[in-house]
């Protein structure tokens, strides 16, 4: 709980002025005269506490009361019976100026829904057509009508891309309507087409389509490719009952891989009777297994490349798994199979990885060579040019390499910085402050949207004020969306102004876009466990910019994005994910993790960056298993895209922030004298048992 924010919450002045007026609120509401204080208590803690902790940075705050009344408003039509709402009406248009009012207006509509409010349900999903605030009403709109057998409502409400259930409860009541099934039908194919099964209400459609004509062995096909490439299976022999014998096979031969890839070398699964059938199965899954057993999937290439069942896009797509994957692997056969598959139109990450390999054996002209034979778009991109330049410098050519470093060393990126670094060049920020113009800045607060993002930030509904500044962001002009950055900037949201600099292309910017979040706090912790604070704000700009309750798909949290696991493994207590929501708390065990992972791994920023995106263990495996490796060619031969991003990213976000600290250091002169070590300088800590590289 931040400073300032006492138990007895309502106890303080402005507690004491809210509870009374919401006490004679309440009392003016029918039927609620007698609701208990303590709920009125419960609310204005709740209230209070939310208040206390949004950003210090907001502007003065206009609406106190009207949000009291909407909070108490809001669980009032959540909870009071569906007869006693009518009594709130004269309420809810009370707060007819107040920012969050059509919020109440649509839980009015969800708790009253019937066939005598459909016009105002239509008329507030045109009103506010595209708003945040009408997301999923037309859904609960349309199954309400569906459940109850509304037909012709139905069909008035109904729009394209409602789900497939809705769809076919559309199609189904236009075909009821119409002596021509024909058309209707025609909707059907993209229904047909999942690998999934499908809700009971399209049945009785896929029926009328198969009646019709319009279900083919090919459509069958394509659906168990789908549901195979799903791995669902299940689906499988019901479509294959659908297939004539003479392509049921092909059931059994997509069912069969998508259990085991290896089967692709049992050849009497792809009798080549219907070859085009045959190699889609095939390519699907040598690209599979190539990832798994390269030579395995070469193998399969050299059973089934002779048959030439393959078109060239299917070609590129298993030449390319087999070559990547044997590059990973620094398998023996990954040049031949790299030359193979930098072709013309052949993908980018191959030309990526194919200079990747040649860096990793320091075949310095071929890296050149490769390089000069990419298309020329491809040779400006900046990692191109960094590697052509130190390949010419280690091939003796400095005077070129100079030249080229030079060029390199104006642009704000990792590969800029690193250039800079080898010709002991100061980088280039290239700092340069949006303009911030009063009348644009103000217009943009403004906004409703703007207004309402305001009060759910003040109401600590951090997803849904996200949502409303998304909407904004989405409808204004791009002249505009720089100017929200500023504002956002302003009010201390700092990842919706790093959101929208990058929307908008303003990338100069380097102080709004790099901002000095939550310093004071990065202060204490980084000193605490001896971390660099550059490099703790770093890895917190990349993880979640900044967004106090970011939540990762794996369910990583808050602003340096902790596992709760790796939380709990520091705190050696059970820690919440709400824990982790807090400034304070999240970064005592971020910076904490990041002085354990710099212990285990010799406070190298390249191994532990890595280490905090994939996991040291994984780091450890990636060690060279010869000789060292310079930093910045392991950095490029990082097996996960994810992390080699990240890694690059991270370097760079600790030299701006080096530079925004005003701190006298550079981290990239060292990264160019650095190597990574061979895995043979992993050891065994004597007390711990865990493993860790070697001092050096």
């Amino acid at each position: 709980m931040q400073q300032g924010v006492g138990v007895h919450i309502v106890s303080n002045k402005v507690g004491v002025s809210f509870l009374l007026k919401a006490v004679t609120f309440f009392k003016r509401l029918p039927m609620l005269k007698s609701f208990h204080v303590f709920t009125l208590v419960a609310i204005s803690s709740s209230f209070q506490l939310s208040h206390a902790q949004v950003s210090p940075l907001f502007p003065d705050d206009i609406y106190a009361d009207e949000r009291a009344r909407f909070l108490i408003l809001e669980k009032s039509l959540r909870t009071l019976p569906k007869r006693r709402l009518e009594d709130l009406d004269a309420e809810i248009y009370g707060l007819a100026n107040y920012p969050l009012y059509p919020y109440l207006l649509r839980l009015r509509l969800e708790r009253t829904m019937s066939l005598k409010t459909q016009r105002e349900v239509e008329q507030f999903l045109e009103d506010y057509a595209g708003q945040p605030v009408s997301y999923g009403l037309r859904y609960r709109w349309l199954n309400y009508l569906a459940s109850r057998g509304h037909e012709n409502a139905f069909l008035s409400s109904y729009r394209n891309g409602m789900g497939a259930k809705l769809t076919c409860q559309a199609l189904g009541y236009k075909l009821k309507r119409t002596d021509n099934p024909k058309p209707v039908l025609t909707e059907v194919d993209p229904l047909w087409y999942s690998g999934q099964s499908q809700p009971d209400e399209c049945d009785p459609l896929f029926a009328k389509w198969r009646s019709n004509g319009l279900m083919t062995p090919d459509k069958v096909v394509k659906r168990i490719a789908i549901a195979a490439k799903e791995d669902n299976r299940r689906i499988i022999p019901y479509l294959k009952r659908q297939l004539p014998s003479s392509h049921q096979y092909l059931a059994d031969a997509w069912s069969s891989v998508s259990r085991d890839v290896s089967l692709v070398n049992r050849t009497r699964l792809f009798p080549m009777k219907h070859k085009h059938n045959e190699a889609e199965i095939l390519t699907w899954g040598i690209e599979k297994l190539a990832w798994r057993n390269p030579k395995a999937a070469m193998k399969a290439y050299d059973t089934y490349a002779p048959k030439n069942i393959f078109s060239v896009p299917e070609l590129h797509i298993i030449q390319r798994a087999i070559a990547l994957s044997a590059t990973l692997d620094f398998l023996p056969e990954a040049h031949e199979w790299l030359d193979k598959a930098d072709i013309e139109g052949a993908s980018d990450d191959v030309k990526l990885w194919h200079v990747s390999f040649l860096l990793r054996a320091k075949q310095w002209q071929r890296v050149v060579d490769v390089i000069d034979a990419a298309n020329p778009e491809l040779q400006q991109e900046e990692n191109y040019r960094y590697w052509k330049a130190r390949a010419l410098e280690e091939l003796g050519n400095v005077m070129q390499a100079t030249v080229m470093y030079q060029q390199l060393a104006n642009e704000r990126n990792y590969y800029g910085f690193m250039a800079s670094a080898r010709i002991n060049s100061q980088p280039n920020l290239s700092h340069t402050p949006a303009p911030r113009v009063q009348s644009a800045v103000q217009a943009i607060a403004n906004t409703p949207a703007t207004q309402r993002a305001m009060e759910f930030y003040r109401l600590e509904r951090s997803t849904e004020a996200r949502r409303e500044w998304r909407y904004l962001l989405s409808n204004l002009p791009d002249s505009q969306v720089t100017d929200a950055g500023v504002l956002a900037y302003e009010w201390g949201i700092y990842d919706q102004a790093i959101i929208s600099f990058a929307k908008s292309g303003y990338w100069d910017d380097v102080e709004r876009r790099f901002p000095l979040a939550f310093e004071s706090q990065f202060s204490e912790k980084s000193e605490a466990y001896d971390v660099s604070k550059a490099f703790a704000m770093a890895i917190a700009r990349r993880e979640s910019s900044f967004m106090v309750d970011a939540v990762s798909p794996v369910g990583a949290a808050g602003l340096m994005q902790l596992m709760p696991g790796t939380a709990q493994y520091l705190a050696k207590e059970k820690v919440s994910r709400n824990t982790l929501f807090q400034v304070d708390d999240n970064l005592d065990y971020g910076v904490q993790y990041l002085r354990y992972l710099g212990d285990k791994l010799n406070n190298n920023p390249v191994l532990v960056s890595a280490s905090y995106n994939a996991g040291w263990r994984k780091v450890l495996e990636w060690l060279p298993a010869g000789e060292a490796l310079p930093v910045d060619i392991w950095i490029e031969n990082i097996p996960y895209k994810e992390t080699r991003s990240y890694v690059k990213a991270v370097l760079a976000y600790q030299y701006i922030y080096e530079h925004q600290l005003g701190e006298n250091k550079n981290v990239f002169p060292q990264l160019t004298q650095d190597v990574i070590p061979s895995s043979s300088a992993v050891s065994t800590h004597p007390v711990t048992g865990t493993l860790q590289l070697a001092p050096r």
